[in-house]
């Protein structure tokens, strides 16, 4: 597992998948893009939203503003300054853009997280291209709710270092998680950076041995700590395994977990459940000769497992995010090239406390969609990001989806 097999900036994708996406972007034929379904005939506040220009386009995460709007933060390659940009794009209730920002370097800059902070600004964590050809640095950018940059922070070295996810903390500094090949024991180490309110470094941490380990996800928790997911091949019994980090409130580790098998696992979110346990979705080649699984495992606060699921078909799945839902179960959202209407499309799982699927939804044309994060909104539906080949305007354009409580977007 390495960054360094990023297919496109934006969110990493698995080495082992970047081969597959060039043959399914190759021999899917013609792009055939559609108009999303008129909203005329929608019954409840629904919707389904493309964002984008004639060039490459993503997002990759949104939450609920406290208006009843939505935030998203991705990468644009129709505006801004420069190839790539770290993009941001506000939404009223209904799903109409409000504002987008971009912010560029000239070179490349990328949103891969974001969260409303409490001053109602937003940050978002992501990587920048510092120098040429290969020194990418992470980033920390704050706004304030007009989506106006009020400062700016770098860390890294002289190698590789990216940002994969961001959270506020109780004294309202910020935790970061990503991957650096700049410091820590190899090839690539999970990488935790704790900053106080102006994104100044307190403190950093590393984990990993001599191969790549990359940190995915992290959640302040209860205990003042934090929990972290993301992949090791340092500690794995196979390519990859799935890791979780339980740390105290300076990043010392408190009990570290692998899973998987002799294929390619990862955790890619990670989330504390209301019985003081953890929730963690990823995905799994390990023990199937089909492709990829989604992969829902479910812990209690000491590690140990509770109870473990996969959902998947005949091709590959991958699982991006998941959520607590108000009934106890949990909400996923992912990729799918099993099911739905074309080369991939974004996938939608409800299961019940215990992890047994209940519903599934796919959304999606007839090329490649992709799913990325889903969070509760206050209505009890869900706000999904990603990205589309199949609608919009140019190549692939960020997705915004509203469902209701059932998984629907209903026109």
């Amino acid at each position: 597992m390495s960054m360094k097999y990023r297919s496109t900036p934006g969110r990493s994708l698995r080495p082992w998948f970047k081969p597959l996406l060039i043959v399914l972007i190759s021999f899917t034929g013609p792009i055939l893009r559609a108009a999303e379904p008129s909203q005329a005939l929608q019954r409840q506040v629904s919707f389904r939203r493309t964002f984008g220009g004639a060039g490459m386009d993503e997002g990759n995460f949104a939450q609920q503003t406290a208006d009843g709007g939505y935030i998203a933060v991705g990468v644009t390659t129709s505006f801004g300054d420069g190839a790539w940009n770290t993009w941001l794009v506000k939404v009223d209730p209904q799903g109409a853009e409000q504002w987008s920002r971009s912010f560029g370097t000239g070179r490349y800059e990328s949103g891969e997280a974001l969260q409303v902070t409490a001053d109602g600004g937003y940050i978002i964590v992501g990587a920048t291209l510092s120098t040429e050809p290969q020194d990418y640095d992470l980033r920390l950018l704050k706004t304030n709710g007009n989506g106006r940059q009020l400062w700016t922070r770098t860390y890294g070295g002289t190698n590789w270092d990216w940002g994969h996810s961001v959270r506020q903390t109780a004294d309202e500094g910020f935790i970061l998680t990503g991957w650096t090949d700049s410091r820590g024991a190899g090839g690539g180490d999970l990488w935790l950076i704790k900053t106080d309110a102006q994104g100044e470094e307190l403190w950093t941490r590393t984990y990993g041995g001599s191969e790549n380990d990359c940190g995915n996800w992290v959640q302040p928790t209860d205990d003042g700590g934090y929990i972290v997911t993301g992949a090791t091949s340092s500690a794995s019994v196979g390519n990859d395994d799935l890791w979780l980090i339980k740390t105290t409130a300076t990043g010392d580790p408190q009990w570290m977990r692998t899973f998987g098998g002799a294929g390619y696992d990862e955790g890619h979110f990670v989330h504390a459940t209301s019985d003081g346990g953890y929730i963690v979705v990823g995905s799994t080649t390990s023990g199937s000769d089909r492709g990829s699984d989604v992969w829902l495992i479910k812990l209690q606060s000491t590690g140990s497992t509770t109870w473990t699921r996969t959902f998947g078909g005949e091709e590959w799945e991958w699982g991006n995010a998941v959520a607590e839902t108000p009934d106890g179960g949990f909400i996923i959202v992912g990729t799918t090239l099993s099911y739905g209407a074309g080369a991939s499309d974004l996938w939608l799982i409800k299961t019940d406390a215990e992890g047994n699927e209940l519903w599934t939804r796919t959304y999606g044309g007839h090329d490649l969609d992709f799913g990325l994060s889903v969070e509760p909104t206050e209505d009890g539906g869900f706000i999904l990001a990603g990205r589309t080949f199949s609608y919009g305007a140019g190549n692939s354009d960020m997705w915004l989806i509203k469902t209701d409580s059932e998984g629907q977007a209903i026109f």
